[in-house]
C-alpha cells in the first residue's frame, strides 16, 4: 500500500510541476522576475510615457516573436475604442492587430528591351532583311535641294510650274540590296507610321540622284510633295510596336530607289518670296538603296 501512495504522490507531484511550467511560460517576464503578457494597458502605459512609436512597434514585434502567448492584446471593437481614447497612434494599433512587419517593397528595375530574332533592334530606321539579318538602311535629312526649270519661271511669266527636288550626292546608293523584291522593316519614331513613307525611284542626273518634292508658280499655284507617278507600291503590316513589315508589289529593276519620309514642314521657295504662287517644297528624311545590275 505503501507503494501505491507513493506512486500516486509522485504522480501528482508531476502534473503539478507540469501545469506550472505550462502557466509559467505564457508570461512575459518583468523586472520582478514575474512573467507577463504584454496588454493593452502596458501600450497605453508607453504610449503615455512618450516612449517613441518605432520602440514600441519593435517591442511588439520582438514579443510577439518570442512565442504564441507572449501577447495578449484586446483588439475587439471596445479595445480599438479604448485605444483611441488613449491616444494611441493608428501605426501601433495596426501592429497590435497584426505584429508581423510589413514584407519589404521589392522594385524590380526594368532590363534591357529584348529583341526577338524576327524583328530589327528598337532603333529608328529601315532595315532589309538579308535571310537571317537586320541591315540599317544609312538615312539622312533632306539637306539640299534645286529648282527644275529654267531659271526658276523667271521667262515663263508665271505661266507654268517649276518643280523643287531634292537631291542626294553621288550617283549610287552606299546601301547594296542585293534582292530584286526584298523585304524591308520600318521602326518608325513615335507617333508615325508606315503610310508616311513612300518608296521612290531616284533619277540619276550626273554625279547625284534626285526626287521631286514640289512645285511653285503658275496660275494654278503650286503643291508640296512626291510625284504619285514616281512612287512604288508596297504592303506594310503592322508586327509590333512602332514596327511594320513591307511586303514590294513586284520586283524592282536595277537602279537608285529610297523611302522618303515627308515631316510635313515646308520651305519657303523663290516663287513664294516673289509672290508667284503657293506650294513649296516639302522637307523630310530619305532611306536610300540601289539594286545593283
Amino acid at each position: 500500500m505503501s507503494f501505491i501512495s507513493e506512486n500516486r504522490i509522485g504522480s501528482v507531484v508531476l502534473v503539478f510541476v507540469f501545469g506550472f511550467l505550462l502557466l509559467s511560460s505564457a508570461f512575459c517576464e518583468d523586472g520582478s522576475g514575474v512573467k507577463r503578457r504584454l496588454t493593452n494597458q502596458d501600450v497605453i502605459a508607453m504610449v503615455g510615457s512618450g516612449i517613441s512609436e518605432d520602440v514600441i512597434l519593435a517591442k511588439i514585434r520582438t514579443t510577439s516573436a518570442a512565442g504564441t502567448g507572449a501577447i495578449s492584446f484586446d483588439t475587439s471593437v471596445e479595445g480599438l475604442r479604448a485605444l483611441k481614447t488613449a491616444n494611441v497612434p493608428d501605426s501601433i494599433v495596426k501592429a497590435m492587430i497584426d505584429p508581423m512587419p510589413p514584407a519589404p517593397t521589392v522594385v524590380t528595375l526594368a532590363g534591357p528591351a529584348t529583341v526577338g530574332p524576327n524583328l530589327p533592334p528598337p532603333e529608328v530606321g529601315v532595315y532589309w532583311k538579308d535571310a537571317g539579318n537586320f541591315v540599317l538602311l544609312q538615312g539622312q535629312a533632306i539637306s539640299q535641294s534645286k529648282v527644275g526649270g529654267k531659271a526658276a519661271n523667271v521667262f515663263t511669266y508665271g505661266i507654268k510650274n517649276v518643280h523643287w527636288d531634292a537631291f542626294l550626292n553621288g550617283n549610287t546608293s552606299i546601301n547594296r540590296v542585293r534582292e530584286l523584291r526584298p523585304t524591308f522593316y520600318f521602326y518608325v519614331p513615335d507617333g508615325a507610321s508606315a503610310s508616311d513613307y513612300v518608296l521612290l525611284k531616284l533619277n540619276k542626273k550626273g554625279d547625284r540622284r534626285e526626287f521631286q518634292i514640289g512645285t511653285f508658280g503658275g496660275w494654278l499655284g503650286g503643291t508640296s510633295g512626291v510625284v504619285r507617278e514616281k512612287e512604288i507600291a508596297f504592303k506594310a503590316d503592322h508586327i509590333g510596336i512602332r514596327i511594320y513589315r513591307v511586303f514590294l508589289s513586284s520586283e524592282l529593276k536595277p537602279g537608285e530607289y529610297a523611302f522618303f519620309m515627308g515631316t510635313g514642314q515646308q520651305s519657303a521657295t523663290a516663287g513664294q518670296m516673289a509672290g508667284k504662287g503657293a506650294g513649296g517644297a516639302t522637307t523630310g528624311r530619305v532611306y536610300d538603296f540601289t539594286i545593283p545590275e
